[in-house]
């Protein structure tokens, strides 16, 4: 088991991006950004900037990023006469690599990164390769009141330092397709529990004039998402919610056979986004991310993620990603200050929600946009929802994702019992953590 807990150390810090929901494959569908490398414009950019007057910060990001980045910079730039921001876009499938390589090589080229989820937070800072925000916090007089106790509290160690600034938040849900629903006849599945859920989706899947209907679609990026809704994390004593969320699992992919399994979701070119615009699909579990990246040619609406018996109506999963400092950045007064105003002020929180994304730091300013532009049925419910953190921000946990994934998809598959697969996940729990 030594070996196999090594692997799944090794292998964590280069794949935990797939288990975000936010970091999804459909979430940048289509790009055609060049891989692994800055885009021409972005070198052209530094150049031209290096030949003026002005302080040059680069900021360094996803293509999941692009869209809403180079909005933020060009605001930026025109309020700053004396700060140069240039983006550098790397594409989605290559960029989390890109930063491993930049930050463990002290390269001096980023000023500013994005960073995807919590767990990555935890392991950067471990390693020492973003600058503390605090003092910088504490001298601009920023209200973190805002986030202070939600997405910035992850990523806050006993001492009041952070190293990060949440950018957009997400929450998990459940969307359906409402011309189907509406053809059966039947009330659109609003604050179901598990059990119903399947229920339903076992009731809808099927075949109809030579066309296969799937009642449920649910992908494995947040293997025990319904166990953290109930409050319940990896590193946990007892595992109860999670090993009945992994038997709502195997029902749903297995036995009831209600939705696309586990096989054909880790084959490689599942694209969640393009199975739910397809039109043979009732509903899907996904992120509030589907008000920004959805294009269905049909009417949908979105509802509370399903919850175990007992459990807060509205309680689901999300998480922020973050604008980090890097620790060899030669100009970190002027990218802290380029990241304060994306991430706090009504300009650059209204930038995100024009982006059809939430921010985290949420100014009433960004929201009454967010609301205004996003006109889908059940959209208030990503509003009243109770979010618990879908990751634990400390250094291990990403490996302990990896390390369940691992366990848990072949249970999926059918190839081990779920005692066995707990028995697993726990010895390598112990070695990952001890």
């Amino acid at each position: 088991m030594k070996k196999k807990a090594l692997s799944i150390l090794l292998t964590a810090a280069m794949a935990v991006t797939l288990l975000a929901g936010c970091g999804s494959s459909s979430d940048n569908a289509g790009s055609t950004a060049a891989s692994g490398d800055t885009t021409a414009e972005s070198a052209a950019g530094s150049e031209a900037a290096a030949g003026s007057d002005k302080t040059v910060v680069n900021f360094y990001y996803s293509t999941d990023l692009e869209k809403v980045a180079q909005k933020e910079i060009e605001a930026f730039n025109t309020a700053n006469s004396d700060i140069e921001v240039v983006g550098h876009s790397i594409a989605e499938g290559d960029y989390d690599d890109k930063v491993k390589v930049m930050t463990a090589g002290g390269s001096t080229d980023a000023d500013i990164y994005w960073v995807r989820t919590p767990a990555q937070m935890a392991q950067y800072t471990a390693n020492g390769a973003f600058v503390n925000l605090a003092p910088y916090a504490e001298k601009s007089g920023v209200d973190l009141s805002p986030i202070k106790e939600t997405s910035l509290a992850g990523v806050t160690d006993a001492d009041g330092a952070f190293y990060g600034y949440p950018t957009s938040g997400s929450c998990w849900m459940l969307f359906y397709n409402k011309e189907l629903f509406d053809a059966k006849g039947i009330d659109y599945p609003e604050n179901l529990t598990w059990n119903e859920y399947l229920d339903l989706i076992k009731e809808l899947t099927g075949e109809e004039d030579g066309t296969k209907y799937w009642g449920g679609l649910m992908p494995i990026w947040t293997p025990n998402l319904g166990a953290v809704a109930a409050g319940e994390y990896l590193d946990d004593e007892s595992l109860t919610r999670t090993k009945e969320f992994a038997q709502i699992q195997h029902r749903m992919y297995v036995d009831d056979a209600s939705a696309p399994g586990i096989a054909e979701m880790t084959s490689g070119t599942f694209d969640i986004k393009a199975y739910f615009e397809a039109g043979n699909i009732y509903t899907m579990i996904n992120g509030d991310w589907m008000f920004r990246l959805m294009e269905a040619d049909f009417e949908w609406g979105a509802a509370p993620l399903p919850i175990f018996d007992g459990e807060p109506e509205g309680s689901s999963v999300g998480q922020s990603s973050y604008l980090v400092i890097s620790s060899n950045s030669k100009h970190p007064e002027e990218a802290y200050k380029f990241i304060e105003y994306y991430c706090t002020t009504p300009e650059g929180t209204t930038i995100i929600a024009q982006n059809h994304d939430v921010p985290s730091y949420a100014t009433d300013e960004a929201l009454e946009v967010f609301k205004s532009e996003v006109n889908v049925p059940g959209v208030d419910y990503r509003f009243s929802a109770k979010i618990k953190d879908e990751q634990k921000g400390q250094e291990g946990y990403a490996s302990l994702i990896e390390a369940y994934n691992q366990e848990l998809q072949l249970y999926l598959l059918d190839e081990q019992s779920l005692d066995a697969t707990f028995e697993n996940y726990a010895e390598l729990r112990d070695e990952i953590m001890n």
